[in-house]
């Protein structure tokens, strides 16, 4: 016989209980398949069955399957469930079961926020959960994680399965997928989070899947994001199916929580439970808390199996859902669960009764609250019921018929319900929406209502008002304004209420007056500031309020904008009475309390202040004189007029002085305690100080004790201030508020800015901002830039005061401030002098470029937050912090002052110091004090800011960068500064990969515009140069700024009726090349915002990405995120994250084609603005990671952010790296490992910081597993990337010293130590020319070297520099201490051979310190010198280059170093020429100016030598009168020569090339060294040092080009060894470039080559001879006319001294121009530091000037009526008659008495006896000795260097151990003193 068979795969269509049954009306039926079949057949008769005979192989197969059935009768149970979930469902039933009550006891008192409510309803109903953190939805997840990382258990006795997800979409996915595995589910989110949900909201409705999403309800972004509250996001949802339950407040949100959690169970329907965020989500209410046992009273077993665990995908009964559909069925299919959502209100309902049972507190899906024959009634949604209920109290009070209905169940909408609930009596109806529709004939639940009363023909009066958008309050006031709308004949059938509509005109008008509040509740605020403990410490006093004292409590914060140190307002209500009002406090508040003494002069604190009431200020002021000096009127007056009870305490100075920092809230809060008489006095206190000891336990001992001191210490400061009957009259005035001046922002700009603070900014940050009526606001949410720099908030508790005398002016203090709020400055002479009082500065450092100019650093005082990052970064002890009120008086006018100074940075932007003179366009902002953040987006704003579009993630970067009406991005002189702009969380990458996108097409068009007009438009020979330039570097920001400019001035001339001039001008905002940048935070871009960054990685368009990564979700509050370190105990991640750090930078990597980098400031200042210079010019993506600690990793202090950094790195916790895709066509690996050595143990790193010590605390074992995982991988990480630097034999090296092989010794190491990057980058370069050379090399800083390894190198080589007075590098102390270890032998680098070449500047003591201790150092360890060490100096010519020009090629010549390959490298200049008449092309000037460089008429030559004489020795004197150059004491004049035209023209005609000819000059480097067009004759004469003295590198390039070989053997013979001596004596005749090409003609050079090979003229440096406050713009030199004649009889002249002698003969043809081309350069001595200091003077020759500028200088001083000091002129010249200039002036000041003692020294004027200035010194011991030692004397040498120099100073020693023997004096220590006086500025030589 044959079995049914059971197996799903056999069974007949029929017998699916799923088919819908055939209606009367039809006979068809479905098949499985869905479609339409055929009846079936009727069956044969029973005879013709028996008649039908199986053949034996089917009876076979039959017995097998009957067989196989058999086997599954025990999985029967499977079958039945997937019948049942592929059966059609039963509707289900609302049934209301017996539900056993819970006792009072069961049901405990306890003070909880909405979101502790919500999450531990959800815990105890759910299965599994998946968190994501959004605002202000977060802290559900936070609850959750916590409650499982305890191990607590949930209703059904488990722990749940909390995850963390990328983003909400993630989260709602997993959702789906947990619900569709039969677990049951919840989740949290609000606003956008809640929309990128949507898709699965319609699948989990569409599939009838129980869940239950938790909604903090919050505004959704629209002309500009907001984090708080209305109902948009939820409205945005009603359409996708979810049921929607609404709570109204705290308790609500236990209860009703709850029901939507049994209710989807039942109904099947998922479930979107919301309540307001903020208002509910964040109050503290006293509540009563449904234990987990009520849970399982009240949950349906048999329907959780039924309705979920049954349709779980499962392979042991497998289904199919979600497949696709096609028209033909999916409608039906829709309306097929319909009946689910019929029955879902009665299901809610009998939910919320049998919940009433368990709880005795009943809810209905519409609550009627008011008069039962109520005439006018509201019907309202969420926490404003409440509010409605305390007016509808107030109103009935009055007699008025009103009433309330609160509705719960939005969706399914029941209309029965609705109608029964609300009264018959009703017939004017406000229905009140928290969401705008924008277009819509009404919003959301008017529609329902009105469609309600529509449906039964019922025909009320129904307006709708929209209130409370983006959590704007609904008040008392407000509600009574809409029931007097309704009260109007004709009422507004669309309103708003709350705001003013000047320009719609829809808004109500109301009044805050009233009080609706009951009698007995006692209302406080508490203004705080945040981060001071406010907060926490009055979430504490509610707990107390509501537990201890047992009354009803309510809490409710406000914040403002800001990150950190914000204002923040608690509002605190406790009484018997239930508290219904739902709302922040207006009036009638009994106790007002301000943590901050600036909100007086800032806020309103006292309106809502009551009679009677109490005032506590915290505040320095003790006295009432002091008050009334520091009180605004109003304050005053409110105290007065209200008999407030006012006190004053000095909490923050407590605070400083127990230890607390700025944390005032436990003396704040024991003030409250001690006075508001909620508690008696005592027990408040000792509840106070349990609650301290329960609160910071887990903190030490330490901290409790300290605020238990702070809590004793606030009875004896708190005073009770008597104040005077006058303070009633005292006025309404509050501070005036002057917008202060920005001279360096364009004036346009000003006023809008201005304007915008006034109507908008000042009233916001007065929190006034309530009141602005809509006229105010544009459109689209637009505001002005640089709004910051009026807001001076003025919150540190400290500030940093500059100590200039111990600055050395590395801009480090700049570099690292996260605020802007300390910079440096640049001043003239001038406006040094127009300085206020305490303005000090210091003579600018740093080479030529800074001469003239005086260096400051200024504080911000009132924009600074205290944080003392500056203070705790600066090398010199620099910076002290002292309190701000001491102060910031004093230090605010000098910002003021500086900060109008015109913009100056003579440095290269992209180096550490000369970043940090760039105005940075980021500035005063609300990030959180010592954010770790703010110092890299500063920094990329000062090197590209006045060109940058940033696209800008939401999270931190986009609240302290991007919040309503401060705005921290400024602009420049000229108006520039970043465009900023915020899409969403998650599309960021996208985002500004579409800004970018639409840039470029924009600017190919206005290109392709320039083109057409170039070649159709009638347009000036000028403006066609511009146009023709600016398409030739349009890439170039800094190149094509220039004709950008030109044509912004010429084509508005031009344009008249040309369509294409015209439609250019109106785009010529794009002509300038823009710089896009992508910001954003890990959270965005490791998780949620992953998808579109790995997209936009994979494009290569120029864009530049900037990840702050502060390792976890820092702006909600500090959650993990796949950024977090593995062992990280954060937010979602209570019991330590389990896993390793995502590897961004290596998938970036990947791609092969994005630049990609990791900094970390703090740890390596160069290689950071290194990476952030090489990203931005990378013209493809680029990809730079920034390391930016958060006070959220449990920092004790934020000061020490950049020691952070520093550690992480050294540690290998972080490293540091570029990734550059340019190098791999020059054959470079593309990998730099800029930390190359792990200095530090990983654990010290992790010991730091609280988010790692948290897991040590919880779990010692699995802490130390996780530390061991992580510093292994981190070390493979390493190694890894190190290899990946290597190129092949460096691998190749790398691998035999890993298998113990023989490592290749013909290597070479460099070793460098490097501050700014100089050294590093000459390093490397030096590096690459050895390998030139085919010696393999390997370039590494000091400290990342294993010093252990030294005496295995053979040949090392050292490039070092010095810093200050002689201190090591950052990178090479380690290295140095290593090398000084005592125990290292004599012999220890016997083998090593080594050379070292030191970078110094002799303007300091300790010249080339640091390189001679370490050349010196490897010598006494028995390593060999190649060659004797290389001193350059910063003060050369050249700077550094030009003794490394010299010191290199004899290094080669000493190694025997192979010559690199003898070719031509390809010119850096493409140039041509054309004879004169053949070209149109006219020179660019007929005077070229150097960069830097001014043209000075010259005014005066006086010969002051006899004019027989042999030595031609002239005053000169130009005259600066309009030119803009200006020098200050001390300084040199650079002068420009040019060469001799006539020598000039006759080597053009021998070179071939005509004198008029025009030469053009194709510069693709941009390097501005030459014109673009100059004759032959204006280039060599004023351009190429031509007649300049050649190095060896000319004399190998001529060999190269050299076809003759006889030439070619004579050139490499003087460059050999064997010719070394021969080359000596050639170089005698000082043969110059000229000489040797025509020497070597076969040689002859390009023209391109000539420019790359022979250098520009550079400047001659004089010593000025003028004061220039004394001879103002007259500059003096004294110059010696340089001739000779050489070894071979040629006369040969001084290139300067011929060119300046030229200047007294413009008759000369060709004429010469009036004028000489000069710089001024920075003084090299220190000049005196007043006019009353001895000053001894020594001057050799023409080194008389600088002395004479100084005495001119003085004898100024004089004749202003200034007291002078004693002076003594020591000065050595050959003959008196000759060369003793300005004798007479110095002989009249002795006669007069001015000049002390007067010692010329005549070397020649006696026969035999040579006197020279040390003689002279040696006859005045005793007065120098007392000069110097007892009076604070100064000394300056000037003139040649040489043995006088050395004989002088000994002179000085000498003097000092003389005459001081009888002190202690010795020789040694008198050369010390003489030493110590250097450092300190009072010895100084000036030679040369």
């Amino acid at each position: 016989p044959t079995v049914r068979s059971t197996v799903p795969m056999l069974r007949q269509a029929s017998a699916w209980k799923g088919a819908v049954k055939p209606s009367a009306r039809s006979t068809r039926v479905f098949s499985t398949t869905g479609r339409v079949a055929a009846p079936p057949p009727p069956p044969p008769p029973a005879d013709a069955q028996a008649a039908v005979a199986k053949p034996p192989v089917a009876e076979a197969i039959q017995a097998a399957v009957n067989e196989q059935l058999q086997q599954n009768i025990p999985r029967a149970q499977y079958f039945s469930a997937m019948e049942d979930a592929l059966a059609q469902p039963d509707t289900p039933t609302p049934y209301v079961r017996q539900v056993e009550p819970l006792t009072e006891e069961q049901q405990p008192w306890v003070p909880l926020d909405g979101n502790q409510a919500a999450a531990y309803v959800a815990y105890g109903m759910s299965e599994t959960s998946f968190i994501y953190p959004i605002s202000p939805a977060t802290s559900m997840g936070e609850h959750m994680d916590n409650f499982a990382a305890k191990g607590t258990k949930n209703a059904l006795g488990q722990v749940v399965d909390v995850q963390t997800m990328q983003s909400e979409a993630g989260a709602a996915g997993a959702v789906h997928g947990a619900v569709v595995g039969g677990a049951l589910c919840s989740s949290f989110t609000a606003s956008q989070g809640l929309l990128l949900m949507i898709p699965n909201l319609y699948l989990l409705a569409g599939e009838l899947m129980p869940i239950v999403l938790h909604v903090s309800a919050r505004t959704v972004a629209k002309h500009s994001l907001s984090i708080f509250n209305d109902h948009s996001d939820v409205m945005a949802c009603r359409q996708t199916g979810m049921a929607q339950l609404c709570s109204a407040g705290v308790q609500e949100v236990m209860d009703l929580g709850l029901v939507s959690h049994i209710a989807t169970i039942r109904s099947r329907i998922p479930f979107m439970h919301f309540f307001d965020g903020w208002r509910t989500s964040a109050e503290i209410a006293k509540i009563k808390q449904i234990p987990y046992e009520g849970f399982r009273r009240m949950l349906p077993m048999d329907d959780l199996q039924k309705n979920l665990r049954n349709y779980a995908l499962n392979p042991e009964h497998p289904i199919l859902r979600g497949a696709g559909q096609r028209p033909d069925i999916f409608f039906q299919n829709s309306v097929a669960a319909q009946r689910f959502y019929n029955a879902t209100p009665d299901i809610v309902q009998a939910t919320m009764d049998e919940l009433a049972q368990l709880t005795g507190r009943q809810y209905h899906l519409f609550d009627y609250y008011g008069s039962p024959d109520a005439e006018r009634c509201v019907v309202v949604m969420g926490c404003a019921g409440d509010t409605v209920q305390e007016v509808v109290d107030y109103l009935q009070g009055q007699g008025e018929k009103v009433g309330v209905l609160m509705v719960r169940l939005y969706r399914p909408w029941d209309p029965k319900r609705f109608l029964d609930a609300i009264p018959a009596s009703a017939k004017k109806i406000a229905v009140l929406d928290k969401t705008r529709e924008e277009g819509a004939q009404g919003n959301p639940l008017l529609l329902d209502v009105s469609s309600t009363f529509m449906d039964v023909g019922d025909m009320r009066t129904i307006i709708g008002g929209t209130y409370g958008l983006a959590s704007k309050e609904m008040t008392p006031g407000m509600i009574i304004a809409v029931f007097n709308e309704l009260n109007k004949d004709k009422p507004k059938r669309r309103f708003c209420v709350g705001i003013d509509d000047d320009v719609t005109h829809t808004s109500l008008d109301y009044s805050e007056e009233v009080s609706t509040v009951p009698e007995d509740i006692t209302q406080c605020m508490f203004w705080g500031l945040g981060g001071d403990g406010t907060i926490g410490a009055n979430k504490a006093a509610i707990k107390n309020m509501a537990m201890d004292a047992g009354l009803n409590a309510q809490g409710y914060f406000e914040y403002d904008s800001h990150k950190e140190m914000g204002a923040t307002i608690s509002h605190l209500r406790f009484g018997k009475s239930p508290i219904k009002s739902r709302y922040m406090i207006t009036n009638q508040a009994s106790y007002v309390a301000c943590s901050h003494p600036s909100y007086v002069g800032k806020y309103d604190l006292l309106t809502p202040l009551k009679e009677n009431g109490v005032f506590v200020l915290n505040c320095p002021w003790k006295t009432l004189e002091d008050l009334e000096a520091h009180l605004p009127p109003k304050v005053k007056s409110d105290i007065a007029n209200k008999n407030a009870s006012f006190y004053t305490i000095p909490a923050t100075k407590v605070a400083l002085n127990v230890g607390l920092g700025n944390r005032t809230n436990t003396i704040m809060q024991a003030c409250f305690y001690h006075l508001s008489g909620v508690l008696p006095a005592e027990e408040a206190i000792n509840l106070l100080k349990r609650n301290i000891t329960d609160m910071y336990s887990k903190k030490g001992p330490e901290v409790v004790k300290k605020n238990h001191t702070a809590v004793d210490a606030c009875a004896e400061n708190l005073t009770k201030i008597e104040y005077p009957e006058s303070w009633k009259n005292a006025g309404d005035a509050m501070p005036d508020r002057n917008l202060k001046d920005k001279l360096n922002i364009p004036p346009k700009v000003r006023g809008v800015v201005d304007k915008f603070v006034e109507d908008i900014m000042d009233p916001v940050l007065a929190l006034e901002g309530t009141k602005l009526p809509v006229s105010t606001f544009l459109p689209g949410g637009f505001m002005p830039a640089a709004t910051t720099m009026h807001e001076e908030r003025a919150l540190a508790p400290e500030i940093p005061v500059w100590k200039a005398e111990n600055c050395t002016q590395c801009n480090y203090c700049a570099i690292v401030c996260p605020h802007a709020v300390i910079r440096p400055f640049l001043l003239d002479r001038d406006e040094v002098k127009a300085a206020p009082q305490g303005f000090d500065t210091l003579r600018a450092t740093g080479g030529s470029e800074f001469s003239g100019l005086h260096f400051s650093i200024q504080i911000a005082a009132n924009d600074c937050t205290g944080c003392s990052v500056c203070a705790e970064s600066c090398p010199d002890d620099a910076l002290d912090m002292l309190p701000y009120s001491e102060y910031a008086a004093a230090q605010q006018p000098l910002w003021d002052f500086a900060v109008n100074l015109p913009y100056r940075n003579p440095m290269d932007k992209h180096s550490v110091k000369g970043s940090q003179f760039e105005i940075p366009l980021l500035e005063f902002h609300g990030a959180c004090p010592g954010c770790g953040e703010t110092p890299y987006v500063k920094l990329i704003t000062q090197l590209f800011g006045n060109r940058m579009v940033i696209a800008n993630a939401s999270g931190c970067s986009s609240v302290w960068g991007g919040t309503a009406t401060t705005n921290p991005y400024t602009v420049n002189a000229r108006g520039q500064g970043p465009a900023w702009g915020r899409s969403l969380f998650e599309d960021n990458a996208e985002y500004g990969f579409g800004m970018a996108m639409a840039t470029k097409q924009r600017r190919k068009q206005v290109q392709a515009d320039v083109r057409k007009a170039m070649d159709e438009s009638p347009i000036s020979d000028a403006l066609k140069g511009a146009f023709n330039a600016y398409l030739k570097h349009s890439e170039n920001y800094e190149k094509v700024d220039r004709y950008v400019s030109q044509i912004e001035s010429i084509l508005p001339q031009e344009v008249k009726d040309d369509a294409t001039l015209s439609k250019i001008q109106k785009n010529m905002d794009m002509l300038r090349p823009q710089s896009n940048w992508i910001i954003g935070g890990d959270g965005w871009a490791y998780d949620i915002g992953f998808g579109g960054l790995d997209h936009v990685l994979s494009r290569g368009e120029n864009v530049n990405i900037l990840i702050l990564d502060t390792e976890m979700y820092s702006n909600t509050g500090g959650q993990v995120s796949k950024s977090t370190q593995k062992a990280t105990v954060l937010k979602f991640a209570q019991r330590g994250k389990p896993d390793m750090k995502k590897d961004l930078a290596g998938m970036a990597m990947s791609y092969g084609t994005v630049y990609v980098a990791q900094v970390a400031l703090g740890a390596d200042m160069t290689q950071c603005v290194q990476a952030m210079k090489e990203a931005e010019e990378y013209q493809g993506t680029s990809l730079v990671i920034c390391y930016c600690p958060c006070i959220d990793w449990g920092m004790p202090s934020m000061r020490t952010m950049m020691v952070t950094m520093k550690e992480a790195v050294e540690s290998g916790y972080w490293k540091l790296f570029r990734y550059d895709p340019r190098r791999i066509v020059k054959g470079m690996q593309p990998l730099q490992l800029d930390s190359v050595r792990v200095k530090k143990e990983y654990q010290t790193y992790l010991e730091r910081e609280n988010r790692f010590k948290q897991m040590m605390r919880q779990d010692k074992d699995r802490a130390n597993e996780y530390f061991q995982v992580t510093n292994a991988a981190l070390r493979k990480r390493h190694e890894e990337m190190k290899r990946n630097t290597y190129d092949d034999l460096e691998l190749l090296d790398y691998l035999k010293g890993l298998v113990g092989e023989e490592v290749s010794s013909d290597k070479a190491l460099v070793l460098y130590a490097s501050e700014t990057g100089t050294a590093a980058e000459l390093a490397k370069v030096f590096g690459t020319e050895l390998k030139r050379r085919d010696i393999r090399s390997k370039v590494i800083a000091m400290d990342d070297y294993d010093i252990e390894n030294l005496p295995n190198e053979k040949t090392v080589y050292i490039l070092a520099a010095t810093c200050g007075q002689g201190e090591f590098p950052a990178n090479s102390k380690g290295f140095w201490k290593a090398l000084q270890d005592p125990s290292l032998p004599a012999d220890y680098l016997k083998d090593t051979r080594f050379a070292t070449f030191a970078l110094g500047d002799t303007a300091y003591v300790y010249y080339n310190k640091v390189g001679k201790d370490i050349d010196n150092r490897l010598a006494e360890l028995g390593a060999t010198r190649i060659q004797e060490i290389g001193l350059g100096n910063d003060k050369d010519d050249e700077k550094w280059e030009t003794q490394w020009n010299e010191w290199l090629p004899n290094l080669y010549t000493e190694i025997n170093a192979k010559e690199p390959p003898a070719e031509m490298p390809p010119p850096n200049f493409a140039v041509s020429w054309a004879a004169p008449g053949q070209t149109t092309l006219e020179p660019e000037t007929d005077h070229w100016l150097p960069k830097g460089t001014s043209l000075v008429p010259m005014a005066k030559s006086t010969l002051l030598s006899p004019p027989t004489y042999e030595r031609d020795i002239r005053h000169i004197e130009y005259d600066l009168k309009g030119t803009g150059v200006k020098y200050s004491l001390g300084d040199s004049l650079g002068v420009y020569g040019w060469n001799d035209i006539g020598e000039v023209d006759e080597f053009l005609n021998w070179y071939g090339v005509p004198p008029e000819s025009i030469v053009t000059i194709d510069d693709p480097n941009d390097t501005d060294k030459y014109p673009h067009v100059a004759t032959a004759r204006q280039l060599f004469s004023q351009i190429i040092d031509i007649f300049g003295r050649p190095g060896r590198r000319f004399y190998e390039t001529l060999a190269l080009l050299a076809t003759d070989e006889k030439e070619k053997a004579e050139i490499l013979h003087f460059l050999s060894k064997d010719g070394k001596a021969d080359f000596k004596e050639y170089l005698k005749d000082t043969p110059n470039y000229a000489d040797l090409l025509m020497k070597w003609p076969s040689a002859k050079m390009p023209l391109e080559y000539i420019l790359d090979f022979i250098p520009p003229i550079k400047p001659r440096l004089y010593s000025i001879a003028s004061s220039p406050d004394a001879d103002g713009d007259s500059l003096h030199l004294c110059v010696v006319n340089e001739d000779w004649v050489s070894s071979s009889g040629r006369q040969r002249y001084g290139l300067c001294t011929r060119y300046m002698r030229t200047r007294e003969e413009p008759k000369q043809n060709p004429p010469v121009p009036v004028g000489v081309t000069v710089r001024v350069n920075g003084a090299s001595f220190t000049t005196p530091a007043n006019h009353q200091q001895p000053m001894i003077m020594v001057a050799l020759g023409t080194g008389i000037a600088p002395i004479r500028a100084v005495i001119r200088d003085r004898m100024l001083a004089k004749a202003n009526g200034e007291k002078i000091g004693k002076m003594a002129l020591f000065f050595g010249v050959r003959f008196r008659e000759s060369e003793y200039s300005y004798g007479e002036e110095w002989e009249q000041m002795a006669a007069d008495g001015d000049m002390t003692i007067l010692a010329p020294a005549f070397s020649r004027d006696i026969p035999g006896k040579k006197v020279y200035v040390q003689h002279k010194l040696a006859e005045n011991e005793k007065t120098i000795y007392e000069w110097i030692t007892k009076e604070n004397g100064y000394y300056l040498l000037c003139g040649p260097s040489g043995p006088p120099c050395q004989a002088s100073r000994d002179a000085i020693v000498n003097a000092i151990a003389k005459y001081g023997a009888d002190e202690g004096f010795t020789q040694e220590s008198a050369e010390e003193y003489v030493t110590q006086m250097q450092i300190a500025g009072r010895f100084n030589e000036e030679v040369w």
